[in-house]
């Protein structure tokens, strides 16, 4: 039977099928994660992870099951490689961007140029570093249609052009990026991201040229949610009142609703703190200063 548990933290559990809170409150958010009786996904096995997880995560930019490789951001610490895929993805941000990157953006974004103009342009600005050539037209437009958030699963059409588009886009980077280069963390997910999230954050900065960039992004934060895993049993001093099961209450972390409740960038990029913060942080919040500068200038001048 359907078990809702308590409505803050609000819990669904169906015994053995389905355990998920979905936190919001920043404090709790903060609490639960630095309580180490939480991890990553990936900390367990793709096997052994919930069913559901499964099936939603497959057509995301996040996993590939054909491969069975997950993002860097879903590896809990203790995998052998994490260290080694975030030093290579910094080292590879730190090239940053160049001047005519912002003017070029600017340009078009003066211009009311698509979404989907605005959507390549940003790819090869952020993965030309990883690909060292253009990314086609046809690959940023499919990344549009993988999954985004849950909900979107369960509508079927939805579901199987999602799992299309995840195939061509993971292809694509499997024949394009170097071998020793994880297609997940250099390629999938990060044209994903600019595709879904970073074209609406240029119109969002454009429509808020009198505001501070972090005022801006923790307003309209990125990234709604971050999922973590139970790795112990735990009712975390009396907040839930059954405790979690490791390796199947699933934790969703309303990281978007915080960083509006708390205006601290840290979650925008993060669970509220700077640790293990997105790897794109700095590049994305100078990119946009910059790019809010120029957006000033022109509008100035015209």
């Amino acid at each position: 039977m359907l078990d809702i548990i308590s409505f803050n933290p609000f819990r669904v559990k169906i015994p053995f099928l389905l355990d998920i809170i979905i936190i919001s409150d920043s404090e709790q958010i903060k609490k639960i994660e630095t309580s180490g009786n939480v991890d990553r996904l990936h900390t367990y096995d793709t096997a052994s992870l919930p069913w559901w997880a499964k099936i939603y995560f497959r057509a995301t930019r996040f996993h590939d099951s054909k491969r069975d490789l997950w993002f860097c951001a879903l590896e809990s610490t203790s995998n052998p490689s994490y260290e080694q895929r975030r030093a290579y993805l910094e080292e590879k941000v730190a090239t940053g961007y160049s001047e005519a990157d912002v003017k070029r953006i600017a340009e078009l974004l003066n211009k009311n140029a698509e979404d989907e103009v605005l959507a390549y342009e940003m790819v090869q600005i952020v993965n030309h570093r990883f690909f060292e050539k253009e990314i086609p037209s046809t690959i940023t437009k499919a990344a549009e249609n993988t999954l985004q958030s849950i909900g979107e699963a369960i509508l079927p059409w939805k579901y199987i052009a999602a799992t299309k588009a995840h195939s061509q886009v993971i292809d694509y980077c499997a024949e394009n990026l170097p071998d020793n280069v994880h297609i997940i963390d250099a390629g999938h997910h990060n044209i994903g991201e600019v595709v879904k999230t970073t074209t609406g954050a240029l119109r969002t900065l454009k429509n808020n040229l009198d505001k501070s960039v972090e005022e801006i992004f923790t307003s309209n934060p990125l990234t709604p949610q971050a999922p973590r895993i139970a790795v112990k049993e735990s009712n975390f001093d009396g907040l839930l009142s059954s405790p979690t099961i490791p390796g199947k209450t699933v934790f969703l972390f309303k990281i978007g609703k915080a960083a509006i409740e708390t205006q601290d960038i840290n979650f925008t990029f993060s669970t509220g703190s700077s640790e293990r913060a997105c790897v794109f942080k700095d590049f994305f919040l100078e990119f946009m200063k910059d790019l809010q500068q120029e957006l000033r200038q022109t509008k100035s001048q015209s």
